[in-house]
């Protein structure tokens, strides 16, 4: 009998740190296998299970507009603040497609992506036709370019702006501000110096719609993962021609869709946007939980981005020529009407987080970190951002320009035009194939590898506690037996000796 019991404590301790020693030993082996078939599933080729979803994205992707009005323009004219009022959002829904998919051998892939913006009336606050008075970009696109071209051209920019209507100020649609307009000016111009004005038509957007923003050639991960989704070449070259410096120039990170998988908290993103013509460095900022109850991680930029060139010595490339004040970021250089550069800057929304001259400088400013910081929220595991906002500001700088008298008590300001937010967030059936696929399957591996090591723990003390318990019930049998045996002795001593 006390062998049975012996035998079934050993076996107990046997089983414990069988059970133990299986599911700590699970965990590297697990994590082992687990990384090879996401690095399977995540790498960009054809037939892979994220290959169609990068090719066209099921997510729906929303671009909001938000206008501003300036209610008195005859005031700024005469030195007075801008005053600004809101309104919006005007939603276009944005399909992006990917085609001319090239695979080459050195582990990437060259591709455009075909960008269709739809209007969504239902989604926005009014229609297209609605009106709003703002700076007149072509007005300060050629009175600005006074200073930098030759006295034939000015001769012609100053007949253009006397006699073609053209104003300080416009009264336009949302439409026309966006997509594109007939400019007077600009259609004479055309017809007079087809050279220099090769186009007619003036909008902050004109060429995105229905269009590409050029040629990428990005990494697929099949030879080296870390370099997923990160940019080889834009346009064929690694480097734009816009800044002054080779680091201003550099095209860093991806394009802010897909990154490598197993992220770490200490790792920089950075993700290149071909609209503001650089890249935009992210860092980790915090995590989060999304609607379908999936933990990501959330990057944003740094102050160091905004920062001006004296705080954050790296950003000197873009002072084109001067360098602005915190917050600003001067586009002059790759905003361009007929080789004519437009005066505009931008900023995050409202100039949030930028110099507070800038948020003065305008009534009608309202910063709020919520709202109009920059987010890109990513899941660390296979690397794929499944919510972001992006959302920046554009300003058309307005000053005195001599030899214009419209322009002389104008107080130099960095006028805002609109703010937009691009904005995309994974819908429930994505999230559920995600889920299904991915994240349920990890999950359940997780599971029983914490159950092992729990029961064998569990196990393992119970066997020991009863070991312990037992060993001590032993010990007070036999301290017992000793006792019963000590007091027959001393009886049958006494017994001997009376008799």
């Amino acid at each position: 009998m006390e062998w049975c019991t012996v035998r079934k404590q050993y076996c107990g301790l046997g089983l414990g740190l069988l059970m133990l020693a299986v599911g700590v030993a699970l965990i590297p082996i697990v994590d082992y296998i687990i990384k090879r078939e996401v690095e399977k599933t995540v790498i960009l080729k054809e037939g892979n299970l994220m290959y169609n979803t990068w090719r066209d994205l099921p997510i729906p992707i929303y671009m909001q507009f938000y206008m501003f009005d300036c209610l008195n323009p005859e005031e700024v004219l005469n030195g007075a603040k801008p005053y600004v009022v809101e309104k919006g959002p005007y939603t276009y829904i944005e399909k992006r497609i990917k085609y001319d998919i090239i695979h080459n051998s050195n582990g990437t892939v060259t591709y455009k992506q075909n960008r269709t913006f739809h209007f969504v009336e239902k989604l926005s606050v009014g229609p297209e036709s609605d009106r709003f008075t703002t700076p007149n970009p072509v007005y300060w696109s050629l009175v600005s370019a006074l200073r930098y071209e030759n006295k034939d051209i000015n001769w012609l920019i100053n007949l253009l702006t006397t006699f073609k209507q053209e104003y300080v100020f416009m009264n336009r649609t949302v439409k026309e501000i966006l997509w594109g307009y007939q400019d007077p000016a600009l259609h004479f111009a055309k017809a007079y110096d087809p050279e220099w004005f090769y186009t007619d038509i003036a909008g902050y957007f004109i060429n995105k719609n229905a269009t590409n923003d050029g040629v990428y050639t990005i990494f697929t991960g099949e030879t080296d993962i870390t370099k997923l989704g990160h940019i080889d070449q834009y346009n064929g070259s690694r480097y734009l021609n816009f800044w002054t410096t080779k680091w201003a120039n550099m095209i860093n990170g991806t394009d802010a869709t897909v990154n490598p998988p197993f992220a770490k908290k200490s790792r920089v993103s950075y993700a290149f946007a071909s609209d503001v013509c650089r890249s935009i460095k992210g860092v980790f900022a915090e995590e989060v939980t999304d609607s379908h109850g999936f933990t990501l991680w959330r990057y944003t930029s740094p102050d160091s981005y905004v920062a001006n060139a004296t705080v954050n010595p790296d950003n000197i490339g873009f002072c084109t020529p001067n360098c602005l004040d915190k917050g600003l970021f001067n586009m002059s250089t790759c905003q361009i009407i007929d080789f004519f550069h437009i005066p505009a800057a931008i900023s995050l929304p409202h100039f949030y987080l930028g110099a507070e001259r800038y948020q003065k400088a305008v009534i009608g400013m309202r910063p709020n970190k919520e709202e109009h910081q920059t987010i890109i929220d990513a899941e660390p595991t296979i690397g794929w951002v499944l919510r972001a906002a992006k959302r920046l500001q554009i300003n058309l700088y307005i000053q005195p320009i001599k030899g214009f008298e419209l322009t002389t008590k104008i107080t130099p300001v960095f006028l805002p035009v609109l703010w937009l937010n691009e904005s995309a967030v994974i819908d429930e059936k994505n999230a559920q194939m995600l889920q299904n696929m991915l994240f349920t399957p990890l999950k359940v591996v997780h599971v029983v590898e914490i159950v092992l090591i729990a029961a064998g723990s569990v196990l393992l003390v119970a066997t020991i506690a009863y070991i312990i318990y037992a060993w001590q019930r032993r010990k007070t049998e036999i301290m017992k037996e000793a006792e019963t045996s000590s007091v027959n002795d001393t009886n049958q001593l006494l017994s001997n000796g009376t008799s």
